[in-house]
């Protein structure tokens, strides 16, 4: 299982638009599947977009990965 380091919007929005691409699904397709706009997708994989954890959770299953919270010391 590869781990994801994530400190910026900007990993986040790289993570996904790799993931989509693994997957080989489009950004109109996520779209589709996931009830969001290609606008919407298309503004989260650039960062110029602050994505809801409700987002960021269908997302999750959709594009299958997990989110886990770490706490730092």
């Amino acid at each position: 299982m590869k781990h994801q380091l994530i400190k910026s919007q900007a990993d986040l929005a790289e993570a996904l638009k790799g993931r989509r691409k693994e997957l080989k699904i489009t950004q109109k397709e996520l779209a589709a599947i996931s009830n969001l706009s290609h606008n919407g997708i298309s503004r989260i994989e650039v960062a110029d977009s602050d994505v809801q954890l409700s987002t960021l959770l269908k997302l999750s299953k959709l594009l299958g990965f997990k989110i886990i919270l770490e706490m730092e010391d």
